[in-house]
């Protein structure tokens, strides 16, 4: 009995030591594995790129301070933590889940030259990724992977765009709240739903974006609501105002829109609302704002309580080359301005396209002056 009872001894201490001994080995691996993979990060994506630290953990990889420099060693991504939960329990159904991802503070400048390029944020030529092999062997499919929920906190944005005003027109988009659930790789034929909230940054208010729903990234269905509240266009002058004795020095913006897509078909009904439009005392009111007679923009002003709200349909296949979203709002919008301006509706939509005939040609210049501005405020 006495020698069992030794044995047993033995065999508790042996386990005891094998286990700290296995314990403190884990903990050295994850210790010095998070400095191996930040290491060779840095190594493979050259010196555009850094990262301050890397946690790994059973289930669950942090990274931060992670920054991404342009040739100029401008930052233009810059993300404060990256948290990434995975969840094991998928593996018993032959599928990777992804139970949250994460970003915090993340920053994304975006640069557009004169040609319309954009030139930031790009791959630097050490970040670019090799070219594949010509012949390769085919490969088992990947497992799917479902990422539960995707999250990003504080986000901010700076768009800096040198092609279409006369002057550079540089955008903060801050705040930026985004949750996305249940994201299919490969993309399901599952809806995933979304909020968003953002602020955009104006001379003399800073406007409130709004917008929820759902998307099926797969057939690009969705059904989704957004609204713009507050907008200073005063901030995207060199858009719409050319040379002009007519200085707009306050006005704001305000859009709501009800978006449906079902098989590449869209209907979005909307309203446009310019409020609160003041401008510089100067040479009478002989010019034009937006093409239209500043005298016509002025009374509408003082008999609809300082707004001038615009309804409007958009509609159209996706699938149409020739259909194009932009294009297409701006014209639907033209047209009800116009008309809610008082100048003629005969012919108006022919003027627009530019089929109408010779009784449309001084409606169709002053529609189409109000579609090129707010192109541009919109873009």
């Amino acid at each position: 009995m006495a020698i069992a009872g030794k044995k047993v001894k033995v065999s508790l201490i042996v386990i005891a030591a094998l286990v700290l001994i296995l314990g403190g080995s884990v903990g050295l691996l994850v210790k010095y594995a998070n400095k191996i993979v930040k290491g060779e990060l840095e190594k493979r994506l050259g010196k555009s790129f850094s990262i301050d630290r890397i946690d790994l953990k059973w289930g669950h990889v942090e990274a931060s301070g992670i920054i991404l420099k342009n040739s100029a060693a401008k930052e233009v991504i810059r993300v404060g933590t990256l948290s990434v939960k995975a969840d094991f329990m998928g593996l018993l159904r032959k599928q990777y889940i992804i139970s949250s991802v994460t970003v915090k503070d993340p920053y994304l400048f975006v640069e557009i030259d004169n040609r319309g390029n954009i030139v930031n944020p790009v791959l630097p030529p050490d970040l670019k990724p090799a070219e594949p092999l010509k012949e390769k062997k085919q490969e088992e499919p990947a497992l799917p992977v479902t990422i539960k929920k995707i999250e990003v906190m504080n986000g901010s944005v700076d768009y800096l765009d040198r092609k279409t005003p006369a002057i550079p027109v540089l955008t903060k988009i801050r705040n930026i709240e985004f949750v996305m659930e249940d994201v299919a790789i490969p993309f399901a034929d599952l809806f995933s739903k979304y909020v968003l909230s953002a602020t955009i940054s104006g001379n003399q208010s800073t406007g409130i974006v709004k917008s929820n729903g759902r998307i099926k990234i797969k057939t690009k269905d969705m059904d989704l609501k957004a609204n713009l509240r507050k907008l200073d266009i005063t901030s995207f002058k060199p858009y719409f105002q050319k040379e002009s004795p007519v200085i707009i020095t306050k006005g704001f913006l305000d859009l709501d829109i009800d978006v449906k897509v079902i098989s590449e078909k869209l209907h979005a009904p909307g309203t446009v609302v310019l409020k609160e439009l003041e401008f510089q005392s100067g040479p009478g009111m002989g010019g034009r704002f937006m093409g239209v007679p500043l005298a016509l923009v002025v009374s509408l002003l003082k008999k609809s309580n300082n707004e001038i709200p615009v309804n409007f349909v958009l509609e159209g296949d996706l699938n149409n080359p020739k259909f194009d979203v932009k294009e297409n709002l701006m014209e639907r919008i033209s047209v009800a301005m116009a008309g809610k301006l008082g100048l003629p509706i005969k012919g108006m939509t022919e003027a627009v396209t530019g089929i109408g005939g010779k009784g449309t040609k001084e409606v169709g210049s002053s529609v189409k002056e109000i579609g090129e501005s707010l192109k541009k405020l919109f873009k």
